[in-house]
Order: structure tokens, then sequence, then C-alpha cells
């Protein structure tokens, strides 16, 4: 009995240790190395950005620093309003193709139904929904090439115009074909 009662002790010492040993961490060197280059694709202001818009307002265009962001204020009315040339993406880089996609990260309200940002890709169009979140394939813009970027917007007479409302969207590109996470 005392004998079992030593084994008993001597395995739970035993199991505790190989528990509280359990764990064994071994630490591999790696280097990283980080070399910024500029951005090869860039926004730039299109033609009719910052020109007059409805009711004394202004087609506002504002691009980053690095012109790597851009934001656009618009001020459609009823049955269709197009906004023609915007702003332009730009492919700085004259030796590489890029691959873009454009995600709607958050959609505009189901009263802006229609509401699309179109990209004219130089061999047609691309339409986005502004009304959905998720991505859009455009296609890949060639070295040194330029899309120019329009906005539609479709407001049914007789409804109550709808609340000012912002949709929030990411150009995405890379040089690979492969889906963005």
């Amino acid at each position: 009995m005392r004998n079992t009662k030593a084994l008993l002790a001597l395995l739970a010492l035993a199991a505790t240790a190989s528990i509280a040993f359990a764990s064994v961490f071994v630490y591999y060197p790696v280097s990283v190395s980080v070399s910024p280059v500029a951005p090869p694709i860039v926004f730039e202001e299109g033609s009719n950005a910052n020109q007059p818009d409805l009711g004394g307002n202004t087609i506002t265009v504002t691009l980053g620093a690095n012109q790597t962001s851009a934001s656009i204020t618009v001020h459609p009315t009823y049955q269709t309003t197009y906004y023609k040339n915007i702003t332009i993406i730009n492919n700085t880089d004259t030796a590489n193709a890029y691959y873009i996609t454009i995600r709607v990260n958050t959609a505009l309200p189901a009263a802006y139904a229609g509401s699309q940002l179109i990209i004219q890709t130089g061999t047609g169009s691309v339409t986005v929904d502004l009304t959905a979140t998720g991505d859009t394939v455009i296609g890949q813009i060639p070295a040194g090439g330029s899309w120019e970027v329009d906005l539609s917007f479709s407001i049914p007479e007789g409804a109550p115009l709808p609340a000012p409302a912002t949709a929030s969207i990411q150009l995405i590109y890379s040089n690979s074909a492969e889906t963005p996470p």
C-alpha cells in the first residue's frame, strides 16, 4: 500500500513536471529588409475635377499628398446625373502593367440604387455598383497607361432626395492576377 502511494505520488510529480516543461521554444533568426519605392499607380485629377456642379456647388476632388488616395464629392439630382472624367488612374511605371481591382467596403444606401463608378479602360468600360460591397476586377492597366473614372447616379423622380451618404472604396493593384485578400 505504501509502495502504491509512493508510486502514485511519483507519477503525479512526473506528470506535473512534464506539463510544466512540455513547452520548448527555439528561436531562429530572420532578417526582413524593407526598401520602399515610389507608387507605380497614382490618382490624378480628371478634366472635370473641381469644376462647377449642380446647385452652385463644386465637383470636389482632393488627392492625397502622394496621389495614392482620393476624396470625391458630387451633388446629383433626379433622373440620371453623369460625372465624366472626375479622376484618372495613372500607371507611372513605363515598363510594367498592373492588375486593378476596385473593392467597395462601405456601400451607399439602397436609396442610391443605380449609383455606379465607371472606369473607362480605353478598350471599353467596367462598372462598379456603389450600392453593394465586394470586389470588381477591372483588368490590367498597361505600362504607362491611364484610365478615366466617371460616376453615375440615378434618383427616381417623385422620390424624396436621399440623405447625403459616403461610399468607401479601395483601388487595389498588383503585378499578379491573383485575387486580392
